[in-house]
This record gives structure tokens, sequence and C-alpha cells, in this order.
């Protein structure tokens, strides 16, 4: 008699004793290819042992209820964090749209529900923050957009420690967090070899030298890889100080007149902007032609590359659904990885 009253064990007890989500043991129940064959024989073989049982009423009218849901709802909740200074960044940088898009595209693929914050909003405090990642069930989300210094607001270290988060576009610090990234050695490497290839000896690259920084110098390391493939007196060093030049353009003049450079890339649209004023087009025209990194080629022709800004954005929701449904292991515990994405290389490269 004491045998069958016990309480039998549910779903939500099962999900919290292995350390995943609730959806992920209802997939694993209904062998949802969105949870790994390891992952989900564990599930059931401790469901096995435990003596869980599924109430078939229930599960008749669960079973109602999904085939009458429509394609927009959704079995868990993530976040996406607006952590730039500018509320509006993602429309006022294409780039932070890009991330954007793909983690939404992600997200409903994998059944997640999008709850957007931005960061710096007035009334928004770590406190209320975690009140509502609680009070809607969310255990964690991607961070975009924090461009500026890389750091994540200190006042917020309880949300960093106590959610899972991952970022998309670059690395970030205190706290280093899972990220991923367009690969931007290869590209700047990539590119710098196709202008050589195309006959032009002595090319260069114009680059806020905070841009690079906040790519851990990749771009500047790709770029210089390639020019080994010059001669010495050929390697004509880049330009850095963007910022500084923007004040004073003799800064850009008289590195073009020291080097005499015969084609320049830039690496930001910001930059590119700059390099289309009259003043300093007409400067850079008379030793080398441009060409612009960031923009894709459905937009402009003479691009070369497209840096798959939206496939970064899928891949932080895809490393999400992982940290979130994995098991715990202390030997991986405060291991962070980084997963860098290839362009998508144009067959035609032309410079204007």
């Amino acid at each position: 008699m004491a045998t069958r009253n016990k309480k039998r064990i549910t779903q939500t007890e099962i999900a919290k004793e292995l350390g995943v989500s609730k959806s992920t043991v209802s997939l694993a129940f209904v062998s949802s290819k969105k949870v790994s064959e390891e992952l989900r024989k564990k599930i059931l073989d401790f469901a096995k042992k435990r003596g869980y049982k599924k109430n078939p009423l229930l599960s008749s009218a669960m079973s109602s209820i999904k085939k009458s849901r429509s394609d927009f709802d959704f079995l868990e909740t993530i976040v996406l964090i607006n952590a730039n200074q500018t509320k509006d960044a993602p429309e006022k940088y294409p780039i932070f749209s890009r991330y954007i898009n793909g983690v939404n595209i992600e997200a409903k693929e994998l059944g997640y529900g999008v709850y957007y914050v931005w960061l710096y909003e007035k009334n928004l405090t770590p406190d209320r923050l975690k009140k509502i990642l609680y009070s809607r069930g969310i255990r964690g989300g991607v961070v975009v957009g924090h461009i500026n210094n890389k750091k994540l607001p200190e006042e917020y270290s309880e949300i960093w420690n106590n959610f899972k988060f991952v970022a998309a576009g670059t690395k970030t610090f205190n706290p280093t967090i899972d990220f991923i990234s367009s690969d931007k050695f290869l590209i700047a490497q990539h590119i710098t070899n196709k202008i050589i290839k195309m006959g032009y000896k002595r090319p260069s690259m114009i680059i806020d030298e905070h841009f690079d920084e906040i790519v851990e110098g990749r771009t500047i390391g790709g770029f210089l890889r390639a020019q080994l493939n010059l001669s010495d007196n050929n390697r004509v060093p880049p330009f850095l100080k963007v910022r500084q030049a923007k004040k004073n353009p003799k800064l850009l003049s008289a590195w073009l007149e020291k080097y005499k450079p015969d084609a320049v890339m830039c690496t930001s649209n910001s930059t590119s902007e700059w390099m289309a004023l009259p003043e300093i087009s007409e400067m850079i025209a008379k030793y080398a032609v441009q060409l612009n990194m960031e923009l894709k080629s459905d937009e402009h022709d003479w691009s070369a590359i497209d840096q798959n800004y939206e496939l970064v954005g899928r891949f932080a929701v895809r490393k999400l659904f992982e940290i979130l449904n994995a098991t715990a292991s202390s030997s991986l515990k405060n291991v962070v990885t980084a997963t860098i994405v290839e362009p998508r290389w144009n067959k035609k490269l032309s410079l204007s």
C-alpha cells in the first residue's frame, strides 16, 4: 500500500535532478532531434529508474494543444540583451541588426521565444532584470552590441554569474563568456592576398586602432601575414590613427605621402563613410584605389565578402542551447570557448 501511494516523479523533478530544462525532458520523451541521442538515453534511463510513467490523459491533452499551436509558439524563452550604450544601435549599425536577425531565426528553429532588453534602459536595474528573468523562466540569453569597451557592467555581475550567456560578435571581459565571431584574421588575409594577385604591389589598410583592439588584433594580424607575400620594400604599414585624422586630416596625408600605397582597404562602415568624404577620397585617390571589407556584395558590387554576421547570431543561439541543456561537468565549468565563423567569398573581386 505504501508503494502504491508513493508520489510519482514528474518531468519537472527529472529536469531539476539532471540539471536540464523541462522542455529538454519533454523533447527527449518524444524523441525530438533537438536533443542528442546520448542525452535522450540518459533522461529516459533516469526516468525509468525513478519509476516515471506518463499520464495518458495529460499526454493526449498536450498532444491536442500542440497540434493547434501556431508557428510562433515556443517551449522556452531566452533573453537578447543589447549591451550597447545606444538604444538604436541595431538600426544605426547594420552589423548588429544582422546578429539579431540570426538570433531570431535560430531561436524560432529551436523553439525559443526571445525577450528583448536594452541594458542601459533608464528604469532597468540589476534587481529588476533578475526578477524579470526569473518570472519569465528565462535561464540565459545572447549579448550583442558590446563593442565600445567590451566590459559588461559590473553592477550586473549577479546576472552574469547566475544565468547563462553567449556573446555574439566579439569577446567580452569582466566576465569573459563563450562567444561567436566572424574570422577577422582570415578575412583580412584573404582580401590582401586577392589584391596582391590582382597586381597591386603596395596594398595597405586604413583601420581605427580601437576596432582592431576589439578583435584582439586579428584584422591587422591577417593583413600582416598576407604581406609576407611581398618584398620587404613593398610592405606598407597600416594606418591606425583614424580618430586623430578625423580631426587632423594631415596625418593621413603624411602617411600617404610617405608610404605611397597603391590600394587601401578599410574594415568598418564608419571608416568607409569618412574615407568617402570628398576631401579625404580625393586625397587617397592620388595614390590608391579603395575597398571596403564590411559591405555585402548584394549592396555594393565592388564588395569582396560577406562576413556571415547572421550566421554568427545563429551559432550564438546554438551554443546557448548546448549550454542550457548540457549536463554540468566540473572539469569544463570555467572553460570559455570561442567559435569562429568563416566568411563567404565572392567569386569576383573588383576595386573602386
